[in-house]
C-alpha cells in the first residue's frame, strides 16, 4: 500500500506543471527574451532608431503575452506573473550580452511568431 501512494505522489508530481512562482523552463526562456527585446528596445528609441524599436517592442509584448499565458496556466495569479516579469527584467538588463547569461539574446528572435514579423 504504501508504494502505491508513493508511486501515485511521484506519478502526480511528474505530471504537475511547474509549481506556482517557479516558472517552467519554456516560460524562463520567454520571460528572458521578452525582457531582453524590451531593454533592446529602450536602446533603440533611445539612439533615434524608431522602426528597430517598434520591432523589438512588438516582439517583447508577444514573448510577454504567451509567458503570462503560460505562467497562469501553471498556477500562477496576476500578482505572482508581475511579480516574475519584473524580476526578470531586473536580472536581464544585467546579464544582456555579458559571460554567463542564461540565454544568447541572438537565439531569442526563433521565438517571435511569425506574425509578428
Amino acid at each position: 500500500m504504501l508504494r502505491l501512494v508513493a508511486a501515485a505522489l511521484l506519478i502526480g508530481f511528474l505530471a504537475a506543471p511547474a509549481a506556482a512562482g517557479e516558472p517552467s523552463a519554456a516560460a524562463d526562456r520567454l520571460l528572458w527574451c521578452g525582457s531582453a527585446f524590451y531593454w533592446l528596445s529602450t536602446d533603440a528609441y533611445d539612439s533615434g532608431n524608431d522602426a528597430e524599436g517598434d520591432q523589438y517592442g512588438a516582439w517583447s509584448d508577444d514573448l510577454a503575452a504567451r509567458a503570462d499565458m503560460m505562467l497562469e496556466a501553471e498556477g500562477n495569479d496576476d500578482a505572482a506573473i508581475t511579480a516574475l516579469r519584473d524580476a526578470y527584467d531586473s536580472r536581464v538588463v544585467g546579464e544582456m550580452g555579458k559571460p554567463g547569461a542564461k540565454y544568447d539574446v541572438t537565439t531569442c528572435p526563433d521565438l517571435v511568431t511569425s506574425a509578428v514579423n
